[in-house]
């Protein structure tokens, strides 16, 4: 996955990355140019949210910078339902019991199609279909992580279980896959979480005290024992 390193990221930059990530290398060249036409430029300034016609339903593919999936209910309450990083594609749907907006944990970077646009270009391009259901996918097999996460399990066990499901994103984990760089707050972590900022900041430390991870800056998390973590969030033992 190509990183970009500054925050003016073009269209035709953002385009190239998501039809490398998602598009087959096959892909009829006129297939390509279309998509590309359908395709609009997003920039979105730290801690903003996305300003989207909410009567249409998006695909928002996550050019460049760390991002909040957030629902907001009639009274205008957000629940943080995922972090979007680079890479990331996901639908953003039009307005129902809730308004799903993406805000910027910082300058970030969107690539946008509207869905209807897309629906009427996958009928005459049927290869799209498994493509729109790959770009998706991730974005969903994470926020299905979280609900497990949610359910019945306790403070610990959701704490524990969010930071190993960072280490699998490249965005966030450096190449030794024991360091992680969280840019969201605790206050985040605690909202996406179902817990309070004081609840996720003990747990940080009992983990600390356990010798699971340390915490050598406010962003930054290293698991200390990875095998010994997922114990802690009751799941599968991840490789060391």
């Amino acid at each position: 996955m190509k990183r970009f390193e500054r925050t003016a990221v073009t269209l035709n930059d953002a385009f190239d990355c998501f039809a490398g990530q998602h598009l087959p290398a096959g892909a009829p060249a006129t297939l390509v140019q279309q998509l590309r036409a359908l395709a609009s430029m997003h920039t979105v300034p730290r801690r903003q949210m996305t300003t989207l016609d909410v009567t249409r339903d998006h695909l928002v593919f996550v050019a460049h910078g760390p991002t909040k999936l957030v629902a907001f209910d009639p009274a205008g309450e957000g629940q943080i339902v995922a972090f979007q990083f680079c890479g990331d594609c996901l639908t953003l749907p039009r307005e129902g019991l809730y308004t799903y907006r993406l805000v910027a944990i910082r300058a970030a970077s969107l690539l946008v199609f509207e869905a209807e646009a897309l629906r009427a270009l996958e009928r005459r391009a049927p290869m799209l279909n498994e493509v729109l259901a790959r770009c998706s996918l991730a974005a969903l097999q994470r926020t299905r992580a979280n609900l497990v996460a949610m359910g019945r399990r306790s403070a610990t066990e959701r704490v524990a279980s969010f930071l190993l499901s960072m280490r699998e994103i490249e965005q966030v984990a450096q190449a030794d896959g024991r360091t992680l760089t969280l840019e969201m707050t605790r206050k985040e972590i605690a909202d996406c979480l179902g817990l309070t900022v004081e609840t996720v900041s003990r747990q940080f430390s009992k983990l600390r005290d356990l010798g699971l991870i340390a915490t050598p800056s406010r962003t930054q998390v290293r698991l200390s024992d990875p095998v010994r973590l997922a114990a802690q969030a009751g799941a599968f033992a991840p490789a060391a």
